[in-house]
Formats: C-alpha cells, sequence, structure tokens
C-alpha cells in the first residue's frame, strides 16, 4: 500500500507553488530579535534617534535603507554598512543564545499543523518568501523545527524590493524543477498589505491571516486578498482556499 501511494503521488504533477512569509504568519520573534537589530543600527550610527520605520512586510535591507537615508547617508554609504549592520545584527542573535538566552521563537498556531498537511501533498510545493535575509530566516526556522519543509527560500538577499521576489521565486521554481506555475497556481500566504499586494503585483492568489503583530486589520482587509484567516488554526478551510480552483 505504501509503494501504490508513492508511485501515485510521483505521477501527480504539481499544481501550487505555496509562498510563506515567515513573521507574523508562521512565527513571532520575541524581543531578542527586534532588540538586536534596533542595536547594531545603534552601533554603527551611535546617538542617532530611530525613525518611525514599520518593520512587518518590509525587506531587511529595506529597512536598513530607510534609517540610513533619514539619517543623511548617501547611496555608496548605505550599499557598504547595510550587509554589515545585517550581519553584526544576526551575530548578536548567535551569541545571545549561545550564552544561554532563549531564542524566542513562537511557532504560532496551526503553522505546524499545516505545513504537515501540505507537506504530504504531491499537489503542492513549499516554499519561503520573505524580507528576512537568507541567514535570518534560515535562523528563524531553524530554532521554529520547520526548515526541512521548504525546497525553496526567497529573501531580502535576492532584491530589497519586496514586490520583486514573487517574480523571482517563479522563475526559480522553474530553474530548480520543482515546476511551472502561472497566476493562482501560486500562493502567497502573509499578515501584510506587502505580503498582499506584491502577490496582486504578479496576480498570484492571497492569503492573508490577522496574526501579525500591530497590523491593522481592516488596512489589510482593504487590499482585498484572495482569502483572510484570523488564524491558521482551522486548518481544513486554509487548505481549501490554497487547493480550490479560482475564476
Amino acid at each position: 500500500m505504501q509503494v501504490e501511494r508513492v508511485v501515485r503521488h510521483q505521477r501527480m504533477k504539481p499544481n501550487r507553488l505555496v509562498l510563506f512569509d515567515i513573521d507574523g504568519t508562521l512565527l513571532h520573534g520575541g524581543g531578542l530579535w527586534a532588540g538586536s537589530f534596533v542595536h547594531s543600527l545603534n552601533t554603527f550610527f551611535p546617538g542617532s534617534e530611530m525613525p518611525l520605520v514599520k518593520f512587518g512586510g518590509r525587506t531587511d535591507y529595506h529597512i536598513v535603507q530607510e534609517c540610513l537615508s533619514h539619517w543623511g547617508c548617501s547611496d555608496e554609504e548605505i550599499e557598504a554598512k547595510g550587509a554589515q549592520i545585517l550581519d553584526f545584527y544576526l551575530n548578536t542573535v548567535e551569541k545571545s543564545v549561545r550564552s544561554g538566552t532563549h531564542h524566542e521563537i513562537e511557532v504560532l498556531e496551526g503553522a505546524m499543523g499545516l505545513l504537515n498537511r501540505l507537506n504530504g501533498d504531491p499537489r503542492v510545493r513549499l516554499a519561503v518568501l520573505t524580507g528576512n535575509i537568507q541567514r535570518g530566516a534560515d535562523l528563524k526556522l531553524k530554532y521554529a523545527e520547520m526548515d526541512s519543509y521548504f525546497e525553496m527560500k526567497v529573501t531580502g538577499d535576492d532584491h530589497w524590493d519586496r514586490y520583486e521576489l514573487p517574480a523571482i521565486a517563479q522563475k526559480r521554481a522553474k530553474e530548480l524543477g520543482l515546476g511551472e506555475f502561472q497566476g493562482k497556481e501560486i500562493v502567497i500566504i502573509g499578515d501584510t498589505i506587502h505580503d498582499v499586494n506584491c502577490g496582486k503585483k504578479l496576480g498570484v492568489r492571497t492569503i492573508a491571516v490577522g496574526t501579525g503583530r500591530g497590523v491593522d486589520r481592516d488596512e489589510l482587509l482593504a487590499q482585498n486578498p484572495d482569502f483572510f484567516f484570523h488564524t491558521l488554526a482551522d486548518i481544513q478551510p486554509v487548505l481549501k482556499a490554497i487547493i480550490e480552483d479560482l475564476a
């Protein structure tokens, strides 16, 4: 029976590329992560007051770019310092964890169950689409024990502009032999307006979840995602939203 199921699954062509955001969708990072990010900025630019920058849905590079631009840095300075700031940030996180501080990753309700259900579905390819740089994404998924679920990661290393990432994911999936996916066959699941709108730019299926911290739910719904769920806890309707065909 097991052999028959494996053979049947091998013959079934994947028709969904499911791209998960990380922060606010699959997990929450505690104060260690945000605090280390701000600490890194302050280390390189001591005495500079943090501008009012919204972190949610932005790439790490975009956040750094906006802060340094606010502080009067040139494009050349931003390019030179950006990678150093982000490297220092993640070094700080890892050092804290090694010294005994908990990694402060909270897996959100329903996230692991949804991944387990999708992971066993031959119609689906699982990937990450996140504003985190690659190293940060790897660390968060490692601490959440989720890393093994994903066949591909598209991150802030691939482009500083979140809105360019879906097209990169589509192209990379083809290059890696995961499949050729078009339109609503591509599914973005995220918690911010940027997750929804970067997907709409490419005409993909968008599923918004109301688990993001500091996200205005009315503003999120105003972006008209294809589906909205308060959380991922009720797995069956989310699965249906991913798999069902849309006109």
